[in-house]
């Protein structure tokens, strides 16, 4: 029982197993119930059959006003293992100067009743990060910063690569 999807251009990528529930990125889908409605199947098929502790980490770049609210809908849903005794750990990520996200966060901590923990993102850091790619056609790699790699996924490229190695910055 496990959901894996892909981070797109327009969808964030999301990473689903029992005790671990990640969303990290741009969420601006046009088809919003297609991509949400078995994501919040899914999470209430998992709290029927729940781990005793269950890891979430949201980290958003943009987000629709749609897509916070199926977010919201997923973590109103997980807020019953409070209720069952079990434990659930929130954090919610944001880019350093991001109020809009950062306030996001808050407002859906105070609708669903859960403690969240926010751990701000240092953008530049992590844009002058160093990481190595491989191009799935020719097997050349290259080493690029995670701004260049932004560049790549959002102008739709990143399946024609694989990211094989991260390094900090020297």
């Amino acid at each position: 029982m496990e959901v894996l999807l892909e981070k797109t251009t327009d969808t964030p990528l999301v990473h689903f197993a029992p005790g671990l529930l990640i969303i990290e990125g741009r969420s601006i889908t046009e088809d919003i119930l297609g991509f949400w409605n078995p994501l919040l199947a899914w999470t209430a098929q998992y709290v029927e059959q729940p781990e005793k502790h269950t890891f979430v980490e949201i980290g958003l770049e943009y987000i629709n006003s749609s897509s916070s609210k199926f977010i919201n809908e997923i973590l109103q849903t997980l807020s019953v293992l409070k209720d069952k005794g079990l434990e659930l750990e929130v954090v919610w990520r944001y880019e350093e100067d991001d109020e809009s996200i950062l306030q996001l966060g808050r407002d859906i901590e105070s609708l669903c009743g859960i403690k969240f923990n926010y751990k701000e993102i240092d953008n530049a850091r992590e844009r002058a990060r160093k990481l190595t790619i491989r191009r799935k056609k020719t097997g050349e790699e290259y080493t690029i910063t995670g701004r260049y790699w932004e560049s790549v996924v959002r102008n739709g490229h990143s399946d024609e690569y694989e990211e094989i190695e991260k390094t900090e910055d020297n």
